[in-house]
C-alpha cells in the first residue's frame, strides 16, 4: 500500500520534456539500483537541491521501480500549512497501513494511535515508545517485501514525525528498508543533519539545459534562448515553464524585452514569501526587480526613507543575498517572479523611483520613465529619441533598437 500524495513534477511536467529525466541520468541511475536491490539491510538517502530542480520527479522513479520490483512504498509529502501539526506528516505516511497497528505491543500500539490522534490516551506518550511504533511497524510491514519510504518536502514534516523517523533511521540496519527523503538544499532536517549520505541535484550543465529546451512544444531561440538559459540558471522546472511562457506571450518568437513572463508555478516557488514580508522590504525587492544590472546598486540603496533594515526579511526568507556587487537576488528567477507579483500600478511606481534615482543618468532615466507611462507622452519620446541617438553614436546598435 501506498500514499502517493500529491502528484508533483520537476521536469516531467504538464510540459514536454520527454519520458527521460534530462540531464539527471547518473542520479536516475544511482536511485533505481539503491530501490532495486534485494537487500536485507536499511539503506538513507537525503536527495537535496533547489525547488525545481527534480527531486519530486525523482523520488517519484524510485516509488515506481520498488513497486516494479516487488517492493512495498509508503509516501508522504511535507506542507507548510501542517508543519505546526504533531505528527501530521507520520499519519500522512502511515494512514494506508493504519489496520496494521493491531499487531504492535499494545503500549507501542496506544502510544502510535494516540499521537495519530485515532485513540485517548490518560498520558502523554512516550517519545521513545512512538519511534519504537514505528519501528516495530515498519519492520513487520518489511517482513513481506522490501519498504521504500518516501518522504517529499522533508523541510516541512513536523517535528514530532522527524524525530520517530530518526529514530527509525539510526535502528533500521538489519531491516530491508530504504528511506528516501527529499529536502530543499538550504533547509535545516533535524535529526539527518548528520551521518547520513546525500545526494546533491545541482543546476543542468549548459548541454544539458539545451536539451531540455529542445524538447519543449516551442523551444525558445535567439535571444529569448539566451535569456532563459541565463534566468533558469540550470534549474529544470524553470527551463520548462519559462519556455511555455515565454512561448504563450510571443507566439512569433520575437525578443521578450524586462523581465521574463512567469507562470503561477514559478511565482509560488520563487517569490511565494514575499507577499507577507513588511511593505518597506516589499518595495525595496521591487524596485530591484523592475532594475536593469545597470540600475541595480541605485536599486539596493533606494529612496531617501529606506533604510538597510528593510532588506534584512528579505535576506531571512532566502530571496536576496549580498554580494561583492551589493544586494542581489539569490536566483534569477526571483527577479522575475516579485515584478510580476506586483500590479501594474506597484511596477509603475517603481520604475518613476528609479528613474529620480538615476536623474544624474539620462539614457536609464529615460527607460524608466518609457516603462511608468500609461500614454504617449511627447518628453518621453524626445528622451528616448536622445538615448537611441547616444547608443548610435557610441556604436549601441543594440541599445538603440
Amino acid at each position: 500500500m501506498e500514499n502517493d500524495g500529491k502528484a508533483r513534477g520537476d521536469q516531467r511536467s504538464t510540459r514536454n520534456s520527454g519520458p527521460a529525466l534530462v540531464g539527471r541520468e547518473t542520479e536516475t541511475a544511482e536511485i533505481v539500483r539503491r530501490v532495486g536491490a534485494d537487500r536485507s539491510y536499511g539503506d538513507v538517502l537525503i536527495l537535496t537541491g533547489d525547488p525545481g530542480a527534480g527531486k519530486s520527479t525523482l523520488l517519484g522513479i524510485a516509488a515506481d521501480s520498488a513497486r516494479s520490483a516487488g517492493g512495498r512504498v509508503l509516501r508522504a509529502v511535507g506542507s507548510e500549512s501542517e508543519a505546526h501539526l504533531g505528527f501530521a506528516g507520520l499519519h500522512q505516511l502511515l494512514r494506508p497501513v493504519l489496520g496494521e497497528t493491531e499487531g504492535l505491543p499494545s503500549r507501542q500500539r496506544a502510544a502510535l494511535r494516540a499521537v495519530l490522534g485515532l485513540e485517548e490516551c490518560a498520558e502523554t506518550p512516550d517519545a521513545m515508545v512512538v519511534g519504537l511504533a514505528v519501528l516495530t511497524l515498519l519492520s513487520d510491514l518489511a517482513d513481506t517485501a522490501p519498504l521504500l519510504v518516501v518522504v517529499d518536502d522533508a523541510q516541512w514534516i513536523d517535528r514530532g514525525s522527524l524525530d520517530a523517523l530518526s529514530f527509525v533511521a539510526r535502528r533500521m540496519d538489519s531491516e530491508p528498508v530504504t528511506l528516501l527523503l527529499g529536502v530543499r538544499t538550504a533547509a535545516t532536517l533535524p535529526g539527518f543533519d548528520k551521518g547520513y549520505e546525500r545526494l546533491e541535484l545541482g543546476p543542468l550543465d549548459s548541454a544539458a539545459a539545451n536539451r531540455l529546451l529542445d524538447r519543449q512544444p516551442t523551444p525558445p531561440t535567439g535571444r529569448t534562448r539566451v535569456r532563459i538559459l541565463e534566468e533558469a540558471a540550470g534549474n529544470p522546472l524553470a527551463l520548462v515553464e519559462l519556455a511555455h511562457a515565454t512561448a504563450v506571450r510571443n507566439p512569433e518568437g520575437s525578443s521578450v524585452e524586462g523581465p521574463l513572463p512567469v507562470t503561477d508555478r514559478l511565482e509560488r516557488i520563487f517569490a511565494g514569501h514575499a507577499a507577507n514580508l513588511p511593505e518597506p522590504t516589499r518595495r525595496v525587492l521591487l524596485l530591484l526587480a523592475a532594475a536593469d544590472a545597470a540600475d541595480a546598486q541605485a536599486a539596493a540603496m533606494g529612496p531617501a526613507e529606506a533604510d538597510d533594515k528593510a532588506w534584512d526579511p528579505a535576506d531571512r526568507a532566502g530571496l536576496v543575498r549580498q554580494d561583492g556587487s551589493g544586494i542581489v537576488f539569490r536566483h534569477p528567477l526571483v527577479r522575475s517572479a516579485v515584478y510580476h507579483a506586483a500590479s501594474f500600478e506597484e511596477r509603475r511606481q517603481a520604475h518613476l523611483t528609479l528613474a529620480e534615482l538615476l536623474r544624474e543618468e539620462p539614457d536609464r532615466r529615460a527607460w524608466h520613465l518609457a516603462a511608468a507611462t500609461v500614454r504617449p507622452d511627447q518628453d518621453v519620446s524626445a528622451a528616448l529619441q536622445q538615448t537611441a541617438d547616444r547608443a548610435r553614436r557610441r556604436g549601441g546598435f543594440a541599445a538603440a533598437a
